[in-house]
């Protein structure tokens, strides 16, 4: 008996256990599809069809520019502004045109080489080509440009005399023979182109003289005198040498009894003769 207890426990221990029964799954509760609620569309205000914009009737511009009498401006500048801008140019017949402009008020300006310039406002009417007249003034024609100024005339040439000889002598001797002359003389020891050397006596007062264009040396050979230049006043002796620039009055006397005695050279006037 205890045999068989112990076999059919060692028997329970080694039989597999049973697993516990699941329980069944449970599902949701099938419920009906959900209806759809109708969707009333906005109320929107009747469509009413578009009107097409209405064309803009344009307008225009014929211009024609005289100068009052007929006779028309050629070449000439007219600038346009206002609702457009442009430039046109008048024809030989003074004629120009600015066709398609939009009605409104326009600035017209003339201008060229040979007229005053000159503005006008005009106004364009739609469907309307306005014929313009328009007198313009003539412009002055250009002042010739002055002359440039003439070149200065050279210098003329200075005339000279012929050409002298070549000459040799002792003054010393001359003032000698010369001593005891009583009157004025005037030896011509030479002359070539411009220059002439004279042996001057003189036994008394010399007038006043003045040369313009000659230059006056004068070398005291022997006796005394005065000598008055310019401003300047002088007692002359033998060995004095006296300068006289040209337009310079001057005068000369002697002093005591003996003739004053000189080389007096001028020069600046051609001579006559070659000496």
């Amino acid at each position: 008996m205890a045999i068989a207890l112990l076999l059919s426990l060692l028997l329970a221990q080694a039989a597999p256990a049973k697993p516990a029964p699941q329980p069944p799954p449970t599902t949701p509760p099938k419920t009906a599809p959900a209806q759809p609620q109708p969707t009333t569309p906005p109320k929107t205000a009747p469509r009413t069809p578009a009107r097409p914009p209405a064309a803009t009737a344009v307008g225009g511009l014929a211009i024609t520019a005289t100068d009052g009498k007929g006779t028309p401006f050629g070449d000439v500048s007219v600038d346009l502004s206002g609702g457009a801008a442009m430039t046109r140019k008048t024809d030989s017949a003074g004629q120009v045109a600015f066709p398609s402009l939009r009605p409104g008020t326009y600035r017209l300006r003339f201008s060229g080489d040979g007229v005053v310039a000159f503005e006008r406002e005009v106004t364009v009417r739609p469907g309307t080509i306005e014929k313009l007249p328009i007198t313009l003034t003539a412009a002055d024609p250009p002042k010739p440009a002055p002359p440039p100024p003439a070149a200065p005339a050279p210098p003329p040439r200075p005339v000279a005399g012929p050409v002298g000889e070549p000459q040799l002598g002792s003054l010393t001797k001359l003032a000698e023979r010369e001593r005891n002359t009583k009157e004025r003389r005037e030896m011509l020891l030479s002359c070539s182109g411009n220059t002439r050397n004279m042996l001057l006596v003189l036994t008394d007062e010399q007038a006043q003289r003045l040369y313009d264009s000659a230059e006056s040396t004068y070398y005291v050979i022997s006796g005394q005198g005065s000598a008055n230049v310019g401003k300047l006043q002088s007692v002359i002796t033998a060995g004095t040498f006296l300068t006289v620039p040209r337009g310079t009055p001057f005068s000369l006397a002697r002093q005591g009894r003996n003739p004053l005695i000189m080389l007096w050279t001028l020069s600046g006037e051609p001579c006559e003769a070659a000496r």
